[in-house]
Order: structure tokens, then C-alpha cells, then sequence
């Protein structure tokens, strides 16, 4: 992907934050345009913490596409070990700035299909609002299982998938979107990933939106979008 193309892209969203308001993230004042953004991403992080604490020994995670390193910074503590890694080096200098003072994070620039790993290094790996950035899922998530430890665990969040039927509806959409926004071109760097190509993974849902309708009835913000985990080997998801 372009990262110049993705950095304009951002900064027409109003996703480019000053150091301040990044160090707050994802609480954000409730009149930002993209609030709601960010209550249904916290709730997500929440869950995913919540989850991450009930594990009974320390880990080794990886935050893969970390951008401006908040969740990064929000998973980091003495009994998880986080990198921050992504191609984007404006928002990954950024992170590394703003979260200098995290003993428990740092950061990588680096193209994970090139990356200075070695095998079975990881307890997590963590793909929040990422996976549509690259073009054969499949193949980003063979590579990810080799850095895996026994029993370690891939979880998807924050990031959308389609059904067979729902996927060509969903890239016209996308089309539409980023012409509106004046880049068209970046359309070419947005996938939209199937359902069907995690079978081979078996993976585990954790969230699903299901019941987004009913929570936005009752006042309150949920991801619009599943949360799903693959394990290596045996797991053990609770």
C-alpha cells in the first residue's frame, strides 16, 4: 500500500490526532465527529483486556498495523509485553513519542512479510482494524501462526467481514466512499475479505454484532464488527 496515499486518506477522515489528543485515546470528547467511532472501539478494547487479563501467565503480544500505538499503549503492563509494529513510520514515531513513558511498549517499523522474527515468539497476535489493508488473508495469517507459541492466539477485531452475497455491494461502497473523499485510488488498497476464507483457521467468535440493532435500541455502543480468534494448536479460549 501506498502510505503517503493512506496518510492524505487519513488526514481527509480527521484521523491524524495531535500528541494530546492521541494521549487519551480512545476517550475523546463527545462533540469529535468521530466519537462514536471511538466509544464502539472502546468498548472492543475492553472486552479484548478484559480477556487478556483472565490469562494466567504473562505474555508476549504483537499489535500488527499498531498506527498511533493507542491500543498498544492500552495493552501494555507489567504482565503484557506489547510491540507496536507497522509500515506507517509518520503515526509509528508519533506513538513512540507520545508513549515513551510505557516501560512495557515499544515499536517496530518493519513489513511483516519481512520481519526480524523468529518462530513461535508471540502468546498474541492482535489484527485490530487491519486486515482489510492486506490483499490474501489467508496467507497473512499462515505466516502469523509460525510466530505463534504453542497455544497462542491470532484475534481479529475491529475490522470487517462479508458474506459471499454482501461482498460486491461492500466494495461499492467503498468506491463511492473514498471518490467522495477525492481518492479514488485508494480503493485499490481496501479488501474485503469473505467469512469463508477463515475456515481453514477455525476460528473462534468472541463478539459478533449481532445484536447491534437491539444495544443501539437500549443507548449503547457496540462494534459493528466480530471479534474472532485462532488458536495454534490446542488453545484455550474461556
Amino acid at each position: 500500500m501506498d502510505i503517503d496515499l493512506y496518510l492524505r486518506v487519513r488526514e481527509r477522515e480527521g484521523r491524524l490526532y495531535s500528541d494530546d489528543t492521541l494521549a487519551r485515546l480512545p476517550s475523546i470528547p463527545n462533540g469529535h465527529p468521530l466519537a462514536d467511532e471511538w466509544r464502539a472501539r472502546f468498548a472492543s478494547a475492553s472486552r479484548l483486556t478484559r480477556y487478556l487479563s483472565r490469562q494466567p501467565k504473562p505474555l508476549h503480544l504483537l499489535d500488527l498495523g499498531c498506527g498511533n500505538g493507542w491500543l498498544s499503549n492500552l495493552l501494555a503492563h507489567p504482565a503484557r509485553r506489547v510491540l507496536g509494529m507497522d509500515r506507517n513510520r509518520v503515526e509509528l514515531r508519533q506513538a513512540a513519542r507520545v508513549f515513551s513513558s510505557n516501560p512495557h511498549l515499544c515499536f517496530l517499523e518493519a513489513d511483516i512479510f519481512s520481519a526480524p522474527f523468529s518462530s513461535g515468539i508471540f502468546d498474541v497476535i492482535l489484527l485490530a482494524s487491519v486486515i482489510q489493508y492486506f490483499p490474501d488473508l489467508p496467507a497473512l495469517l499462515t505466516l502469523l501462526k509460525k510466530y505463534l507459541k504453542p497455544n497462542g492466539e491470532i484475534h481479529i477485531l475491529d475490522s470487517p467481514l462479508y458474506s459471499e452475497s454482501e461482498a460486491q455491494a461492500a466494495k461499492e461502497r467503498t468506491r463511492n466512499y473514498y471518490a467522495s473523499l477525492g481518492f479514488p485510488q485508494m480503493a485499490d488498497a481496501y479488501f474485503h475479505h469473505k467469512f469463508s476464507e477463515l475456515k481453514p483457521f477455525s476460528p473462534v467468535i468472541l463478539y459478533s454484532p449481532r445484536a447491534l440493532a437491539l444495544k443501539r435500541l437500549l443507548g449503547k455502543i457496540a462494534s459493528p464488527f466480530p471479534w474472532l480468534v485462532i488458536q495454534n494448536s490446542e488453545g484455550r479460549t474461556k
